[in-house]
């Protein structure tokens, strides 16, 4: 899974605004092929596309999962909800920003605040996150939403996996979108 932020530019960095020297773009192709999603190196070859199957408007939420006790690392945030053939892809597009914090829905910022500054205002920065199918454990219907369960590496420990909870909402216009994506409780 990447919690993090895509620019202008499509590049995509975690919660540390580490660069992933990845960008993520959706591509618009004929009538008959539909959308696509397309993950690329940013410098250098090597690409993997992947058809959209399905999208609508949504809210996200994203906490680390620690028995039960929920951490939040991205706050309640407007945005647009992706399943492509590989997984699920959010991007983030909030109404409006404050001004004296544009980085107030990732909850984890550790850069000085003209860099959140800069990369959410001069570079048109957007939360994202990034679920391949494979890291989804479950998912859940959890008041008007739906909460997928997920195990990705840590990044600090690679051989160690963190659980995290992505709570969608409306569970309503969702509900079809994420149906099958992993195995409901």
């Amino acid at each position: 899974m990447i919690l993090g932020y895509v620019d202008v530019e499509d590049r995509i960095y975690d919660l540390n605004f580490a660069t992933l020297r990845l960008r993520v773009r959706v591509e618009a192709s004929g009538p008959k092929e539909g959308s696509r999603v397309t993950f690329s190196q940013v410098a250098g070859a090597g690409s993997a596309s992947y058809r959209i199957l399905e999208e609508a408007d949504a809210s996200a939420e994203v906490s680390m999962d620690h028995d039960g006790k929920r951490v939040p690392l991205l706050r309640p945030v407007e945005g647009h909800l992706i399943r492509h053939e590989a997984g699920l892809l959010f991007f983030a597009t909030p109404a409006k920003r404050d001004p004296d914090d544009p980085g107030f829905f990732l909850v984890k910022l550790r850069a000085m605040p003209s860099a959140v500054q800069y990369f959410f205002e001069d570079q048109e920065g957007r939360e994202m996150i990034s679920i391949p199918r494979d890291e989804i454990l479950r998912t859940e219907a959890e008041g008007d939403g739906i909460t997928v369960y997920v195990s990705a590496a840590n990044v600090a420990l690679p051989k160690e996996k963190i659980a995290y909870a992505v709570q969608l909402r409306p569970a309503s216009r969702l509900g079809q979108l994420l149906s099958g994506v992993g195995a409901s409780s």
